[in-house]
C-alpha cells in the first residue's frame, strides 16, 4: 500500500475506532486526493458496511423477523378485489419491512440486476423511514418509505430528499461518495400529488434546477427538524445555500422513482408468500365459487371462468373507524335534482341540517344518480371539506365525457379506482362521485363512480365497483342501472357482494347507497328483492335515493327514496304496499325534498328519529307535518286539466300556499269531508287520503271556481262543516261544501246532511256540491223525504221535528262545465243563480 493510501487507511481507523461508525467518505476524499479515491472508499466501505451490520445501524435478521410475525399489524384483506391493498393500515415498520422483502425477492428473482440485498435502517425516527439497496454491500439505492394516509406532497419529499443526503454526509453507510450513480425511489401508502409524481419520474438535471429556491429553503428545514443535523460540526453552521450544494453534488448522477398504491399492489401480486405475510388472506377462493355457481344456478345462470375475473372486479377502501353506534347508523337521503342548494344548507358547520340531527357522528348521505352536474365538483367538494365531521357522501352527476373523467383521473383531489382503464375521451358514460372524509385525521377522499352496466348502447362503462370497508359496516356507492342489474348478467354488482358476504369472516353488515334516477320502480323493487334474498349470508340493506320523478306510479308509491327493507311506526315515511317484498319505507313526498333518520340494526332495521326536509328560499327547513304534506303532494300528483282559467287557478295556488304553509290547521279534516262530507268516524288513514286523491282534487278544483268568488274565504279553521265561507247581503254567511266519492250512493249522502241539519248544535246553513253514485239533482235536504233511513213523520204530530238550518244539494259536475271554459259563466253569476235556485227550493 504506497504511504498516501497508508494514511488514509490509518485516520479512517482511528475515526471508525473513536466514533463506532462507518467512515467519513469526505475525509476520506479530502485526505486520499481524487486519483483512486473513490476505489478505496469502496473497498474501505464494505468493510464498514459489516461492521454497520454488527453495530445495528441496519436492521439484524431477527428483528425484521420479530416485525413480520407481529400479526395484529397484518389488515385483512379480500381476495376477491383488483389488488388494491391497504398499505395505509399497515405499521410504519411493516410497510418499511414489506419494501426490503419486495425489493430483495426482486433481485433473487432476476428482476432487478442493479442491487443484490435490501436493508432497513436502525437510525430511528430522526432520520425517517429508508430502505437502503445495497451491491456488493456498497449503497446504490435508497427507498423512502411514506406511509401517509391522504396525498404526499412535493414540498414534504423534497425536504426527505435534503435530509437524506445531508445525512449522507456523516453516515457514509447509506449513500456513494457524489459523482456515483445512486437511485432515490419513493414509496407512498396511498397516493401522491401530480407535481411530486412528474418530478420522481423525470429526468435529469433542469427539475432540480427549476425547484432550487425550495430546495434551499427544505434543507434549511430539514436541519432544524433533526437534533442529529443541528449539532454536527460539519453541518451546524452552513448557510440554506450551502447545505442545498451538498445535495446538488448528486443532482446529475441521481435517479428517481416512485410507487403509489396501485403500482406496488401490482408488484406485490408476485409474490403471494410476501402478500400473505404482511396481509390476512384468511378466504377459501375455491369454495366461495363453488357456492356462487350453486346459487347462480338456482336463478338460471351460469358462472364461466370468464365471469370468475368479474367477480373480483372490486376495488376495496379499508377505513380504520366505525360509522356506527351501537348498531345505528345515520343516514341522508336526498330527492330530486337540485342537489347544491341541499347541500349548502344541510352540510353548513354548527347549523346545518346533518349537525342539527346527527351531532358529531359521522353521517351517510346519498343523492341521485342525475341530482348533480360535472360542473359542480369544485363547490361541492369545498362544501364537503367544510363539513366537519366524518362523512360518507356519494351523488351521480349524470352524462360525463371520457375527456372530462380522463382529467379527474390526472387530478390530484380525486381518486381514480381503477388504474388499469383509461375512459375513451370521445365517449359517454353515466358518472358520479363518492366522499369519505374524517376532518379529524384529516382525510377527505372523493372517488370517481362509473357506471358498470348503463343498460344503454350509447353510453360506454367501466369495471369496477367501490367497496369500502369500515371496521362496523361495507358500504357499496351504487350508481345508477349497476344497482338494478340482474344477477344472470356477469357484470353484476350483487354477484359481488355475495362472494364479499361470504368472504368476510366479521359477517358485517352491507350497506348499499343507491343513486337512482328512474320513472317507474318496478326494476327498483325487483333488485331490492334480490338483495333482500341475500341477507341469510350477513345483514344487508339499501338507502335509495332518486334524482327524478316518478311518473308511472305502480304499487301506489310515488317516491323511490327510501331505506329499503324498513320499519317505522311514525307517519313521516310511507309504507309500501303489502304486495311489495321487503317491507319498506320510502318518503312521502315526490319532489325535491330529503330525508335524515337514523337505521337500528339491532332491531331489524327500524328507523328512528326520522324527519323530512324540504327547500324553502334556498335554506333546508323541516318539512310538512306528514297530513298536509300528503295533501300538498294532490296538487301536483292531480292536476287540473288544460284550460284551467287562471283566476281559478290562482284561488287552487292560494288553497296549497295556505297548506304549506300551515294556515290551513286540519288538513286531514279538509280532505276528509271531500270524501265523506257531514259524516263523522269513517276510517281515513293517509294512505286513504293519497288514494283518494284523484276526487279529492275533483272537489278541491271545483271549489277553487267557487272561491275566485269576491265574497268567498276558504274556511281554514278546525272542525268546520265546509270547504268556503259565502257571504251573501241578503241570506247571509253559508259554508260551501264539495262532497266527490263515485261509491257512495246519493240517497246515502241526502240522509246524511238530514241528520246532520238536525243535530243539536249550532251549524251554518250549507250547500254542497256533490259527485256521487247516482243521479245528483238540486235538492231542499230539509224535507223528511231526504231521511230514506225512516218513516217520515205525519206533517203537523208531535213527531215532525223542527228544521233549525237549511241544506241543499246540487251538482258538482255543474262547476266542472265551467272552470276550463272563458266563455262560460262568472263565479258571480254561477253562485246568483245557485241562490236563486236555493229559494225556487225552499218554495216549493
Amino acid at each position: 500500500m504506497p504511504p498516501s493510501g497508508r494514511r488514509v487507511y490509518y485516520l479512517a481507523k482511528k475515526r471508525e475506532k473513536r466514533l463506532q461508525a462507518p467512515f467519513s467518505r469526505d475525509r476520506l476524499l479530502r485526505c486520499g486526493g481524487a486519483n483512486g479515491s473513490h476505489h478505496l472508499w469502496g473497498q474501505l466501505n464494505a468493510r464498514s458496511m459489516i461492521l454497520a451490520m454488527v453495530n445495528g445501524v441496519f436492521m439484524s435478521d431477527e428483528d425484521d423477523q420479530a416485525v413480520r410475525n407481529a400479526d395484529s399489524q397484518a389488515p385483512e384483506v379480500f381476495a376477491f378485489d383488483c389488488g388494491q391493498l391497504p398499505f395505509e393500515r399497515m405499521g410504519d415498520a411493516h410497510f418499511e419491512l414489506l419494501l426490503a422483502d419486495l425489493y430483495t425477492a426482486r433481485a433473487e428473482a432476476g428482476k432487478e440486476d442493479w442491487f443484490d440485498k435490501a436493508c432497513r435502517l436502525n437510525d430511528g425516527a430522526d432520520q425517517g423511514r429508508d430502505v437502503i439497496l445495497l451491491q456488493d454491500s456498497i449503497p446504490v439505492g435508497v427507498i423512502q418509505c411514506k406511509r401517509y394516509n391522504g396525498i404526499v406532497q412535493l414540498p414534504m419529499i423534497v425536504q426527505e430528499i435534503c435530509k437524506f443526503f445531508l445525512y449522507a454526509t456523516i453516515k457514509p453507510h447509506i449513500a456513494p461518495p457524489p459523482g456515483s450513480d445512486f437511485r432515490y425511489y419513493l414509496a407512498v401508502s396511498d397516493r401522491a400529488q401530480g407535481k411530486l409524481f412528474d418530478f420522481m419520474v423525470g429526468k435529469g438535471r433542469e427539475r432540480f434546477e427549476d425547484l432550487r429556491v425550495l430546495f434551499e429553503e427544505k434543507a434549511l428545514a430539514a436541519r432544524k427538524a433533526s437534533a442529529t443535523l443541528r449539532n454536527h460540526p460539519d453541518l451546524r453552521n452552513l448557510t440554506q445555500e450551502q447545505l442545498c450544494d451538498i445535495v446538488w453534488k448528486r443532482i446529475d448522477h441521481l435517479h428517481t422513482e416512485i410507487h403509489k398504491k396501485d403500482s406496488l399492489s401490482r408488484m406485490i401480486a408476485d409474490y403471494p408468500e410476501i402478500k400473505s405475510t404482511y396481509f390476512k388472506l384468511e378466504s377459501d377462493t375455491a369454495r366461495i365459487v363453488e357456492e356462487i355457481k350453486r346459487l347462480l344456478h338456482s336463478h338460471g345462470a351460469t358462472l364461466s371462468e370468464e365471469d370468475e375475473k368479474l367477480v373480483s372486479a372490486v376495488r376495496t377502501e379499508y377505513i380504520g373507524r366505525t360509522l356506527g353506534s351501537s348498531d345505528r347508523f345515520n343516514i341522508g337521503l336526498i330527492q330530486g335534482n337540485e342537489l347544491l342548494p341541499f347541500v349548502k344548507s344541510m352540510f353548513e358547520p354548527g347549523a346545518g341540517t346533518f349537525f342539527t340531527n346527527f351531532g358529531s357522528r359521522p353521517a351517510l348521505v346519498v343523492a341521485g344518480a342525475t341530482a348533480a352536474e360535472a360542473s359542480q365538483w369544485s363547490e361541492i367538494n369545498d362544501l364537503v371539506k367544510g363539513y366537519p365531521y366524518p362523512l360518507v357522501f356519494t351523488t351521480g352527476c349524470g352524462d360525463v365525457s371520457g375527456s372530462m373523467l380522463l382529467e379527474w383521473m390526472e387530478s390530484d383531489d380525486i381518486s381514480w379506482i381503477d388504474p388499469k382503464w383509461k375512459p375513451a375521451p370521445a365517449r359517454n358514460y353515466k358518472a358520479g362521485w363518492c366522499w369519505v372524509t374524517d376532518p379529524e385525521n384529516e382525510t377527505y377522499d372523493c372517488y370517481v363512480l362509473v357506471e358498470n352496466e348503463t343498460g344503454d348502447p350509447n353510453y360506454d362503462h367501466a369495471n369496477l365497483s367501490l367497496r369500502l370497508a369500515f371496521k362496523d359496516v361495507i358500504v357499496w356507492p351504487t350508481l345508477g342501472n349497476d344497482f338494478t342489474n340482474p344477477l344472470s348478467n356477469a357484470q353484476s354488482q350483487l354477484r359481488r357482494i355475495m362472494v364479499s358476504q361470504s368472504e368476510d369472516k366479521a359477517d358485517r353488515p352491507n350497506l348499499v347507497l343507491a343513486s337512482q334516477n328512474v320513472r317507474s320502480i318496478l326494476n327498483v323493487l325487483g333488485a331490492v328483492t334480490d338483495y333482500h334474498g341475500q341477507r341469510s349470508r350477513s345483514p344487508i340493506a339499501i338507502a335509495i335515493a332518486n334524482s327524478a320523478r316518478l311518473r308511472d306510479c305502480e304499487v301506489g308509491l310515488h317516491s323511490t327514496t327510501g331505506v329499503f327493507p324498513a320499519l317505522d311506526v311514525e307517519h313521516t315515511t310511507r309504507a309500501t304496499p303489502p304486495a311489495v317484498h321487503p317491507p319498506s319505507r320510502v318518503m312521502r313526498r315526490s319532489s325535491n325534498g330529503a330525508l335524515t333518520l337514523t337505521i337500528n340494526w339491532a332491531t331489524n332495521l327500524s328507523l328512528e328519529a326520522v324527519k323530512g326536509h324540504r327547500l324553502v328560499d334556498c335554506d333546508v327547513r323541516e318539512d310538512l307535518p306528514p297530513a298536509a304534506l300528503e295533501f300538498h303532494e294532490l296538487f301536483e300528483r292531480h292536476p287540473p286539466l288544460d284550460g284551467y282559467l287562471e283566476c281559478v287557478r290562482k284561488e287552487l295556488d292560494l288553497l296549497n300556499f295556505l297548506v304549506q304553509s300551515a294556515v290551513l290547521a286540519d288538513p286531514e279534516g279538509f280532505t276528509y269531508r271531500t270524501k265523506y262530507g257531514v259524516k263523522k268516524n269513517e276510517p281515513f288513514s293517509l294512505e286513504d287520503m293519497a288514494a283518494s286523491g284523484e276526487y279529492v282534487m275533483k272537489a278541491v278544483q271545483a271549489l277553487s271556481y267557487i272561491k275566485s268568488h269576491k265574497n268567498a274565504e276558504w274556511v281554514v279553521e278546525p272542525g268546520a262543516d265546509g270547504h268556503i265561507k259565502f257571504t251573501d247581503p241578503e241570506v247571509g254567511d253559508i259554508n260551501v261544501m264539495a262532497w266527490a266519492n263515485h261509491t257512495y250512493h246519493v240517497r246515502q249522502m241526502e240522509g246524511d246532511l238530514f241528520r246532520w241539519a238536525r243535530r243539536d248544535v249550532s251549524h251554518p246553513s250549507l250547500i254542497v256540491f256533490a259527485h256521487a253514485m247516482g243521479y245528483v239533482k238540486d235538492k231542499n235536504i230539509n224535507h223528511p223525504r231526504s231521511d230514506y233511513t225512516s218513516m217520515p213523520p205525519v206533517r203537523g204530530s208531535i213527531t215532525e221535528a223542527d228544521v233549525p238550518r237549511n241544506v241543499h244539494m246540487f251538482n258538482l259536475g255543474e262547476i266542472e262545465s265551467l272552470y276550463d271554459d272563458n266563455m262560460a259563466l262568472s263565479a258571480e253569476d254561477f253562485m246568483d243563480d245557485i241562490l236563486k235556485r236555493r229559494r225556487s227550493l225552499d218554495a216549493q
